[in-house]
């Protein structure tokens, strides 16, 4: 496994602390998309991204550490509501609340709602893969509060159709089901997310909250899947803690195209 260390400067608290980051897996191919967009297995370890200072909480991406935090973000760091975040039993728990953390500092910045949601998604397969679940729904919830957030302020960056979409997909997630089939009635029928609303309406009425992270892009599932015309590849979902994939994997990853379009994502 290849890793590597920085010893970074807390710009809160000024604690100095060694972090560790696995760079496995940063310079494989790309193997697939999953329903929610998501990109395997470039995207295996999100906490390659951000650090958490163990003194102070203060969390943020490692390539920022050394600009300097206004005053008002540090009061956010050392409110009770901020450090209430990490008080958690699990160190598996713990280390996927840092994307909790990251959503709490880049809010009191005045990120945009719509990036803020992504990240929340984001942030919810990072704790997947560490088994943290009630983290990961606790992220899953924020992405849902987020975009909801974007869509009635219209600030979806000119994209509101994938702003209804990931609401779909995120609250099938969520096991809200009935709210995920009300944000596919109002996405309609949009061209860009036609086949993956088809398999996400299906999902919903089984009442599936399977991440279904694939082998192939919602683009290509209906037609290489063996349930719904061939729905669903074997690779079904990355189970908790997964984050090694056999060469056979990856191989078969390299034969299928990376889906520009949904690069932006």
């Amino acid at each position: 496994m290849n890793s590597s260390v920085k010893v970074l400067a807390c710009p809160v608290c000024h604690h100095h602390f060694s972090h560790f980051w696995n760079s496995e897996g940063k310079a494989v191919s790309a193997f697939g998309y999953g329903l929610d967009f998501r990109l395997l297995p470039r995207d295996s370890n999100r906490l390659s991204d951000i650090a958490t200072c163990p003194n102070c909480f203060f969390t943020y991406r490692t390539q920022d550490f050394q600009t300097r935090v206004p005053e008002n973000l540090k009061l956010v760091v050392n409110s009770s509501a901020y450090q209430s975040i990490f008080v958690v039993e699990s160190s598996e728990e713990r280390r996927a609340r840092a994307q909790l953390g990251l959503l709490r500092v880049l809010e009191a910045k005045g990120l945009n709602p719509r990036d803020l949601g992504i990240m929340g998604l984001k942030g919810s397969w990072t704790a997947r893969e560490l088994g943290a679940t009630r983290t990961e729904q606790e992220l899953l919830e924020k992405a849902d509060s987020y975009l909801d957030d974007a869509l009635r302020r219209g600030l979806t960056k000119g994209d509101p159709a994938m702003v209804m979409y990931l609401l779909g997909e995120i609250n099938r997630r969520r096991e809200s089901f009935l709210r995920a089939r009300e944000m596919l009635t109002f996405l309609g029928n949009n061209p860009r997310y036609r086949y993956p609303s088809l398999l996400l309406t299906v999902l919903i009425e089984e009442e599936d909250p399977t991440p279904y992270w694939s082998q192939h892009s919602p683009e290509r599932m209906e037609l290489n899947s063996t349930k719904f015309k061939g729905l669903f590849p074997p690779l079904r979902s990355i189970p908790p803690r997964k984050t090694e994939f056999s060469p056979d994997e990856l191989r078969e990853g390299q034969e299928q195209s990376d889906g520009d379009d949904l690069r932006k994502f």
